[in-house]
């Protein structure tokens, strides 16, 4: 699939390209993922409990430019750190999915002693309040990366319209004469003609004759 580029100077998130097409491409791109754009979703493994800004600041930190922060289970009232700002995204699109990435330039104090990245995945699904952790971290130089998965109604394919076969509307179309001839024709030889019973069949005796023929 191919990908449409990076994205740049979308709300609070400071994308890295300051190229004006590729910005103009994927704006157009973010009503598919509106559902969780600038909100707040979380995701959490046996050690650690992320929160997770799209685009907007988590309210569980204080740093102004922080995009997720990661807190240690043991010790929730601590200290969070700092693992990916707004002020440093890339964001790459397809047709399919969306890869939403945040940096932190500073060192990482106490997990893995680096440059920090977050990587976000948003794919296909219905549960978009929560994360889920696919790597939590990787060792690369020269940052440590962490990669979730976002679940997001709007990327998934639209259901096509089924329409009616020209079989099928044939069908109808001849159910539809048939009543009409049969009860018009009920009507007409009460009425009309006062004919009573098997009489009343519209053209009974060609029908008579056809089931003969037919026999």
């Amino acid at each position: 699939m191919k990908a449409l580029g990076y994205l740049s100077s979308i709300s609070d998130c400071e994308l890295s390209t300051t190229d004006t097409n590729e910005r103009n491409i994927l704006n157009n791109k973010l009503a598919k993922w509106i559902s969780v754009y600038k909100k707040t979703i979380s995701a959490s493994t046996v050690t650690s409990i992320f929160d997770i800004g799209i685009c907007v600041k988590p309210n569980s930190t204080l740093a102004p430019d922080a995009a997720i922060v990661l807190k240690d289970k043991k010790n929730i009232t601590g200290a969070s750190l700092v693992i990916g700002k707004l002020k440093d995204v890339d964001l790459v699109a397809t047709d399919t999915w969306l890869m939403l990435t945040y940096r932190n330039d500073q060192n990482d104090i106490g997990i893995c002693n680096n440059q920090t990245s977050a990587t976000l995945i948003f794919v296909c699904g219905q549960n978009s309040s929560a994360a889920t952790p696919l790597l939590n971290y990787t060792m690369s130089t020269p940052r440590c990366s962490y990669v979730f998965q976002v679940e997001v109604p709007e990327l998934c394919p639209k259901q096509a319209k089924k329409k009616m076969s020209a079989g099928a509307i044939f069908v109808i179309i001849l159910l539809i004469v048939s009543s009409v001839y049969l009860i018009g024709g009920l009507l007409y030889m009460k009425f009309i003609r006062g004919a009573r019973g098997l009489e009343l069949i519209p053209h009974r005796d060609m029908w008579m004759k056809l089931g003969h023929l037919a026999a």
